[in-house]
């Protein structure tokens, strides 16, 4: 305003009579009375009318540039690095006694990443097989009762042959029971094993769950702290802003009062200029105490949710406190259920033992008894009935014993794919069931980008058309890549609670689509890229 109010003075005083305004001039430019300061402005103009012309000219150039170049290319920063990501979870229960690989960890498709204890699993493919004995065994015994009941049509001899050969079965079949309750024993005592140290996995937990509780009260002390330093702050800021605000009404004022004293001639345009500055800079440092008010408060909110996570942790250590005590209660019952379990398969072996001497016992009875002609058909019935069956068994018993291996296999977890650990949460004795989230595994392939434009901008997009990727990670970088595909709708249609315009609160707003751009392969820093980078992507629509 002072520089216009000096070049403007000059056509003022040359329209005016010669004494009173030229004195008045020359009396604030500090040039005698008699000396006329209207030249020194005349000679400025022409270089301030030619300076002001280019930057003009150059402006427009710039511009007219940026239009040319924004027609053929469309830009967005609402853009990410993505990938695939695998979770990793058992298939079978158990305790986790190996854990191989660490966070970040690049893995191979095969490699081992955690065992579970196969020792419950192991035992159950023992019994699985010994069954599978015992019903081969019972189908040859079932096969040889089916041919000595066709033969008992013979003589009596016969008859009594065939009993033989139905006792040698029996013993056979009783064999075959006193393999299965050795397997039984073995089962049982290692079954006692696993429940002993599921006791000291039980207190292992109880201890970590009362660390944690301890941690999650030190963590509301602490954010407890953090909400009073909070709203202290909030305070401060709002006294700031009444002060700010007293200062800028009276600056206002003062410019008020200022331009009209100029406007008068009372004053120069410099002390009205000061006003007006001062005026400005008083509403300004407002603004910024009513932001820092803005700020405050956020912060104080951001506290107090920090107090209600905390007050949140502290129930659920509690919870995991209360949880542990009932584990080592229910580890130490079923160290006790083992151990009779023990005890009961010792009693069934040796009640298998005593059925072997008792079919013995019929080898010798089966020799003096002879069947009767007439019941023989009837007898070749059900013999063949419970060879049918006995076959049955077999194939049932042969099911159990792949599913058996089956589990004892999946003790083992490999990796489904190669990629990068990451979210490890496995450790060493965690009780874990199928579904539980062991870690996650980030595919190791070229991962691509997700830009987010308007709908305004996807005018003239189409599929294979390049893309200019900016990496914030990266700065000064361009990677190069194409447009694979457009999202089937925007990122509002797929949100938890999308938007309904039929509510009668209709109000346009322009929507996002979600755009996917492969990158080329080849470039250097590729295996840079991590999944969430922000990126700035630019495609261009148009070839120059």
């Amino acid at each position: 305003m002072a520089t216009n109010t000096t070049e403007n003075k000059p056509q003022e005083e040359s329209t005016q009579p010669a004494a009173g305004p030229q004195n008045s001039s020359a009396t604030e430019n500090g040039s005698p009375s008699g000396t006329p300061s209207a030249p020194a402005p005349k000679q400025k103009k022409p270089w301030l009318l030619m300076a002001a012309g280019g930057l003009v000219i150059v402006a427009g150039i710039f511009g007219a540039r940026y239009v040319g170049w924004s027609h053929g290319h469309v830009a967005t920063d609402d853009a990410q690095i993505t990938s695939d990501l695998v979770l990793i979870s058992p298939q079978v229960s158990g305790t986790v006694t190996h854990v191989y690989v660490s966070e970040n960890q690049e893995v191979k498709a095969g490699q081992l990443l955690a065992d579970l204890d196969s020792a419950t699993y192991q035992v159950a493919l023992d019994q699985a097989k010994a069954d599978v004995d015992v019903a081969r065994a019972q189908a040859k015994g079932a096969d040889a009762t089916v041919g000595l009941t066709s033969a008992s049509t013979g003589a009596q001899v016969t008859e009594a042959q065939a009993g033989v050969s139905q006792a040698n079965a029996g013993v056979q079949s009783s064999l075959a029971d006193l393999g299965k309750a050795t397997a039984a024993v073995s089962f049982a005592r290692a079954q006692a094993d696993s429940a002993t140290a599921n006791v000291g996995a039980a207190k292992a937990n109880y201890t970590a769950a009362v660390a944690a509780q301890d941690r999650a009260q030190q963590g509301l002390k602490a954010a407890t702290a953090q909400a009073v330093t909070a709203q202290a702050a909030v305070r401060a800021a709002q006294a700031q802003v009444r002060s700010n605000r007293a200062t800028a009404d009276r600056a206002r004022r003062d410019a008020a009062r200022y331009q009209t004293l100029f406007a008068q001639g009372a004053i120069s345009a410099s002390v009205s200029d000061q006003a007006t500055s001062a005026s400005e800079i008083a509403n300004a440092q407002l603004q910024a105490s009513q932001d820092a008010v803005a700020q405050a408060n956020a912060n104080l909110q951001s506290a107090q949710a920090n107090v209600a996570a905390a007050q949140s942790q502290i129930d659920s250590a509690k919870a995991a406190v209360q949880q542990a005590l009932a584990g080592i209660a229910a580890a130490k019952d079923q160290a006790e259920a083992s151990k009779d379990a023990v005890n009961q398969a010792i009693s069934s072996k040796a009640a298998f033992q005593a059925a072997i001497d008792n079919a013995k016992a019929k080898i010798q009875q089966a020799e003096g008894q002879l069947t009767q002609a007439h019941t023989a058909p009837s007898q070749i019935h059900v013999s063949q009935a419970n060879a049918g069956q006995a076959t049955a068994r077999i194939e049932t018993a042969l099911a159990q014993y792949a599913n058996a291996k089956i589990n004892l296999q999946r003790t083992k977890i490999y990796a489904p794919v190669d990629g990068r650990v990451s979210r490890k949460s496995v450790t060493i004795g965690s009780l874990v069931a199928p579904g539980t989230p062991l870690m996650s595994l980030v595919v190791a392939e070229q991962p691509w980008v997700v830009a987010n434009f308007k709908e305004t901008q996807l005018t003239d997009v189409k599929i294979g058309q390049p893309v200019e990727i900016e990496v914030d990670a990266f700065p000064g970088r361009t990677f190069h890549g194409k447009v694979e595909s457009l999202s089937a709708g925007t990122g509002s249609t797929f949100a938890l609670l999308p938007p309904d315009n039929a509510t009668g609160n209709f109000t346009k707003v322009v929507q996002r689509i979600p755009v996917k751009i492969t990158l080329d392969a080849g470039q250097p820093d590729l295996d840079r890229l991590t999944v969430g980078m922000s990126v700035a992507a630019t495609i261009t629509t148009k070839s120059e």
